[in-house]
């Protein structure tokens, strides 16, 4: 329940086996590499590795994105839940011999560059073919290269309302002109005209004045009637090849398990390259610098000498300079890292705040949630998810503690009568509702000052705890001057106002109760400004702390959340029950089929959106209210060289 003891390390070993040393650091994945201070006598040919992995990385994964859009195979839904191919190391290594991924790459970017090319060809003859359909009719070889120098050609677009002034004025103006009309609809005309160079500006003035248009064609070697035939077969071959290519990437898309093997394979292989990058050495002997549980150093020993016995493991002693990487170590709570991990690590010389976390953050969860039917289903489909998924690391977490979320939403929505938004007193069932009824301990709704104030209740304690907490921590570091008159003063005081509040109430009778309070005043006072050397400032630093009740009231008022959530949830859901049965009444003979979706999708919404504002208030009540009584936070968690993959998962069969 606590922080596992980290030391540093160094191993140093004969340069041969450096390669075999990182398979076994990254098949345990106990060891997190640090960069090595040494002179490093091998950093060029490790970042020529490093660039050959990158680069034959980028080809596999170009291959899978490729391959991605041929995927035609239909997949089991256990394998869209769980798409991870499972393998173990002998089989990984039996893939991988017999699998040539450069040629595999090599013949599917030839496949996407063949399918680009004849795309950019179809492309680029159907722009010609869209130029040139609309003068299909031209009847002559449209080659401005053979016409005599004293001529020029013009394919001109003449609005149909200008056409016949257009060759009225031309006659007049320019005799030595021919204007052949080839095609015409309702709004234009497509022609050709045929003039001489000196008459050019003539002609330009003629086709601004008419809003006329020329239109840029391809000289060509044929008619343009052959030329578009000629256009439809080049068209017709490259949808051809492209339809052969696509076919052959489809049948390459329904193997992909190879190239995935050896993506997650190039992606370990770059890994521990970046790890041999960190570490340092001579011509004969190489030596890293890693962090590693102190409770697994024999352990890690074992696994070494499998490979040799040349080698030696040192500790290195820890300076203040070292960012001391943090390693969880919890049993019960374990599941409950996951919800720390949201906030961050704790500081390596501050205590785990997990298993403190973990009591609290699931009893609010289910006050939140507070509806033991829709605690009933979260811990189905948790449960549910973690058979069909298999999550692994954080995500196994999360799921195990929506499971205990949602068997403590049971009992919390069975205490306060919240099944699915239904109002137990009106159930016409009456030994069901008996039942309900007699484990019922308080109704939210119709007494919520009660809730209320066992919500401030619960915050009360959570404070208390984490004060507690660092007291408790003080006192084991030695730090008893700390622990009593920071942690213990603050903890007297608050407690002799609440002893004096419940003299107040009436719960208890103690007429000195006041005096309790007014000697912890005056304590902190007197202690609270110790360090400062004025006895002014130190008298006015003492008064100036006693502000910090503000900060503590504030923390105990932020668990009226619980409160506001509970009752968000049940009466969202009876809502629900009520449209529902208002869609029954209205709506003739198929309102029971639309009740029906209104209470699946309805009940549905409301515990996905108030199972996240569950984990997220219950959270946050950790992260500002507790986490500041005894942490900083701000630590750096352990990052372990290991074989991470995205597409394989390694078992042992």
């Amino acid at each position: 329940m606590a922080l596992a003891t980290v030391e540093k390390i160094n191993i140093l070993a004969s340069k041969k086996y450096q390669h075999d040393i990182l398979e076994v650091l990254q098949n345990t994945g106990q060891v997190e590499i640090e960069q090595n201070s040494l002179t490093e006598l091998h950093k060029n040919s490790v970042a020529e590795k490093i660039a050959e992995l990158d680069y034959q990385l980028a080809g596999v994964k170009f291959s899978l994105d490729f391959l991605a859009h041929y995927d035609t195979a239909k997949k089991s839904l256990a394998e869209k839940i769980d798409p991870k191919i499972n393998l173990s190391p002998t089989e990984l290594r039996l893939t991988l011999e017999k699998f040539d991924y450069p040629d595999r790459t090599k013949e599917i970017e030839e496949i996407e560059s063949g399918i680009n090319e004849a795309s950019s060809v179809i492309a680029k003859l159907a722009a010609e073919k869209q130029l040139l359909t609309p003068w299909i009719a031209l009847n002559f070889v449209l080659n401005r290269k053979r016409l005599p120098k004293s001529f020029t050609l013009a394919c001109l677009v003449v609005p149909q309302n200008s056409y016949a002034d257009c060759i009225s004025t031309l006659e007049k103006k320019l005799p030595l002109t021919d204007l052949q009309r080839i095609s015409q609809d309702k709004n234009e005309v497509l022609a050709t005209l045929l003039y001489r160079p000196t008459d050019d500006s003539t002609v330009s003035e003629l086709m601004t004045e008419f809003g006329i248009k020329t239109v840029d064609l391809p000289d060509l070697q044929t008619t343009v009637d052959d030329r578009l035939r000629e256009i439809n077969q080049k068209i017709e071959l490259s949808e051809s090849r492209i339809e052969k290519l696509q076919k052959e990437a489809r049948r390459l898309a329904g193997n992909q398990h190879e190239l995935k093997i050896t993506y997650d394979y190039l992606v370990w292989q770059r890994e521990k390259m970046l790890a041999l990058e960190k570490t340092a050495g001579t011509k004969h002997t190489f030596s890293l610098v890693a962090w590693v549980d102190k409770s697994v150093i024999v352990e890690l020993e074992k696994s070494l000498k499998k490979i040799t016995d040349d080698f030696v493991i040192e500790a290195v002693p820890i300076t203040e300079d070292d960012n001391v990487p943090i390693i969880f170590k919890n049993s019960w709570a374990r599941p409950f890292e996951a919800v720390t991990g949201v906030y961050g690590a704790p500081m390596y010389h501050e205590p785990d705040p997990t298993p403190w976390l973990a009591p609290f953050f699931i009893l609010f969860f289910g006050l939140c949630l507070t509806d033991a039917g829709y605690g009933i289903i979260l811990a189905l489909l948790a449960l549910l998810g973690k058979k069909i998924i298999k999550p692994t690391g954080t995500t196994a977490k999360m799921f195990t503690v929506m499971v205990y979320g949602g068997i403590v939403t049971f009992f919390a929505g069975a205490a306060v009568g919240g099944w699915f938004g239904i109002v137990i007193d009106d159930l016409p069932i009456d030994w069901l509702k008996n039942a309900l009824v007699s484990v019922r301990l308080i109704d939210p709704v119709k007494e919520p000052i009660k809730m209320l104030i066992f919500s401030l209740i619960l915050g009360i304690i959570q404070v208390i705890v984490g004060i507690l907490v660092s007291m408790w921590w003080k006192i084991k570091h030695k730090n008893y001057v700390s622990a009593v008159l920071d942690s213990g003063l603050w903890l007297y005081f608050i407690l002799s106002i609440l002893f004096w509040a419940s003299t107040k109430l009436g719960f208890v009778s103690f007429a000195g109760a006041k005096y309790l309070v007014w000697a912890g005043a005056l304590a902190m006072i007197a202690t609270q400004g110790r360090q400062n050397k004025n006895p002014i400032l130190k008298v006015a630093t003492g008064i100036l702390s006693l502000y910090g009740l503000v900060g503590y009231l504030s923390d105990v008022l932020s668990y009226s959340r619980l409160l506001a959530l509970g009752l968000a949830t049940g009466i969202i859901a009876m809502v629900i029950n009520l449209i529902a049965a208002l869609t029954i009444e209205m709506v003739p003979y198929v309102g029971y089929v639309i009740a029906i979706f209104i209470l699946i999708g309805g009940h549905t919404f409301n515990i996905g959106i108030n199972a996240l504002g569950a984990f997220i208030h219950s959270s946050r009540l950790q992260f500002v209210e507790f986490f500041p009584k005894f942490m900083e936070g701000g630590g750096r968690n352990f990052v372990p060289l290991q074989k991470e993959s995205k597409y394989v998962r390694l078992v042992n069969k």
